[in-house]
Formats: structure tokens, sequence, C-alpha cells
């Protein structure tokens, strides 16, 4: 799953600058957690645009915001059929670039929070969907990051993984007419760039902590390797 991220401009910035001719300004945010904006690329009618989402996926056809169900990750196994997933999949799909994100495992009776970011300092792409809820008050847009199972390298850390794109992916996810059968290969579980892991003091445990200078490593990272 994906339930905290960081944001750090750099990479984010350079790899909107591939698909837009004007790039957005982009905050860096540390513990970004669900419900919070999230910068997300989506296609348009002239090409792509950049727009801030509420990270937790509200549907069209819904009352309005609600957490009775768990809406900011998606299973990758029921998009196709899910009623809040299937019509954003079929034509609403998006990329999230994050700099990093967290997972937890437990220790001693304690949540041990664990980072995961890019070896190599780009950003990292996650495979989202978004849609639109009007309301009395405007049209809420809003997101959800794709999960899929943990290949053999990361299951030691979690059973699942945020869906991650290649640069080279990006145009065939976001395009509304890529067909289903190339979408469902894109979805099998791997890692397609090398992270590291690193173990963080607790403090991150908190969802109010945004200090990225809290965010204090306390072990040796370790590299998994892309697939």
């Amino acid at each position: 799953m994906c339930g905290r991220l960081n944001v750090i401009d750099a990479p984010i910035v350079a790899f909107l600058s591939d698909f837009l001719g004007e790039v957005p300004h982009v905050e860096s945010r540390g513990n970004v957690a669900p419900t919070e904006p999230v910068l997300a690329l989506r296609a348009n009618a002239s090409g792509y645009n950049a727009a801030l989402m509420r990270w937790w996926l509200v549907p069209h056809w819904s009352t309005g915001p609600q957490h009775k169900f768990s809406m900011f990750n998606a299973r990758a196994e029921t998009l196709a059929n899910s009623p809040a997933y299937r019509d954003p999949f079929k034509t609403r799909r998006c990329v999230v670039p994050a700099s990093g994100y967290f997972e937890w495992r437990k220790q001693n009776g304690q949540s041990r929070p664990m980072y995961f970011e890019p070896e190599n300092g780009a950003a990292l792409l996650f495979a989202g969907l978004w849609d639109e809820w009007r309301g009395p008050d405007g049209v809420l847009t809003s997101c959800t990051i794709v999960t899929t199972s943990a290949p053999a390298m990361t299951k030691a850390y979690h059973h699942r993984l945020p869906m991650m794109l290649t640069v080279d992916e990006v145009a065939t996810w976001i395009d509304p007419t890529t067909a289903k059968d190339h979408l469902n290969q894109m979805m099998t579980p791997r890692l397609p760039c090398a992270l590291t892991v690193v173990d963080l003091s607790p403090a991150v445990n908190n969802a109010r902590v945004k200090d990225l200078a809290a965010q204090v490593k306390v072990s040796t990272p370790v590299v998994l390797p892309a697939s």
C-alpha cells in the first residue's frame, strides 16, 4: 500500500517539465497523508496538465467525501469491477509523482516506519486514478494510488506495493484510449526502478509532523534492485 509520501520539488519539477510547457509551482512537503492535496499529471484535450487533487478518491456518483471506506489506495485486482474505480480506470488515469513513500512494520509491539526512495534520486511515478465530484460548493477533484501485490524483492517489507511507472510508460497509462489488455500487463507486480529502504525514527508516525528534518534515518539503507 501507500499511506504517506514525501514531495521534494526538484525531481518532481524535472519530471513534469518533460510533459508540460509551463510547470506549476511544486512545494516540498514531508509526510503527506491521505485527504491532503497531491499533484497529479493527467491527459486533457491539448495534451497534459497537472492539478492538485485530494488524495482520497470521491466517486462522481457518491454523496460526497466520507471515510467509511479507504479510498486513498486502489487494488489493481479490483479496478475493472469496482463501482468506485471502474469508470476512472477506463478514461481517468493519472500519475502522482513523489520523492518517496513510507511503510510500517511491527517491532516489539511498536510501529516502526520505513522510507522507500529511488536509488537514482529521480521522482517515483505512481499510477493513479482521478474523478470529479460536483457538490453545492463546486467541483472536488480527487485521486487514488493504484497498488499491486508485492514482487519478490519487496515482500519482506510489505505484501503490497504502490504501482510505479517508468517515464516511458507514463503516456501509455494516462492515454484514455490504451487497451485494457495493455493496462493489465502494466499492472503485473514489479519494481521498475531500484529503491533504497531505510528505517526512520518514530517521529513520522504522527502525520502532523511535516518537517523533513524530523525524518531521521536510524539504519543503513538497503538497495532493492529493479525487477
